[in-house]
């Protein structure tokens, strides 16, 4: 049995419909960590100072991605002699995101991040930065609801404004690693 003959199109056409396609790097990150955390980093003495840094944060982010998902699947055997079916029963959602940022003179991204992180493990909480010189230092992390932000946001809109744009809000974010 042969499959479907090909419909004939016009060029206008076709560019009509494939020239006119979603743009892979125009996107706004919002970054806004816990109002724990926003009052640690501004009581450290750091550079960085969420309160008036934190758009020129968002602002440096050059690089990120959307999540990807996926579906969990379990195999069904013998529903029918010798067939193997698959059956989905979860979706399943990236655990990471990727960012990347132009950092500035002053380091406050990587202060910032880094300030981030200090507050989950501790640092500056429960002991202060001289006690990490210690041999006998230890890590008591805070509470999760303390560090982790449900205000991160990657909207993604096109350069056209054609006001078409797609927002994901991160539910229980924080930072986990920081790369070089």
């Amino acid at each position: 049995m042969a499959g479907p003959s090909p419909n004939s199109q016009k060029v206008s056409f076709l560019k009509s419909k494939i020239l006119h396609v979603a743009q892979t790097s125009v996107y706004q990150v919002k970054l806004q960590p816990p109002d724990s955390v926003i009052g640690f980093l501004n009581n450290q003495g750091r550079v960085v100072n969420y309160s008036l840094d934190g758009e020129n944060i968002e602002l440096r982010c050059s690089e990120t991605n959307l999540p990807g998902s996926s579906l969990a699947t379990h195999d069904v055997t013998n529903d029918y002699p010798g067939v193997t079916e698959k059956m989905a029963y979860r979706r399943i959602f990236d655990e990471t995101i990727d960012f990347t940022f132009m950092v500035d003179r002053d380091y406050s991204v990587i202060e910032f991040l880094d300030g981030w992180m200090n507050y989950v493990t501790g640092d500056g909480t429960t002991f202060s930065r001289a006690d990490m010189v210690d041999r006998t230092a230890y890590y008591r992390v805070n509470y999760p609801e303390n560090y982790k932000s449900d205000n991160l946001y990657i909207t993604k809109w096109e350069k056209d404004n054609s006001n078409s744009s797609m927002t994901y809000q991160f539910i229980g974010a924080f930072p986990i690693n920081i790369i070089s």
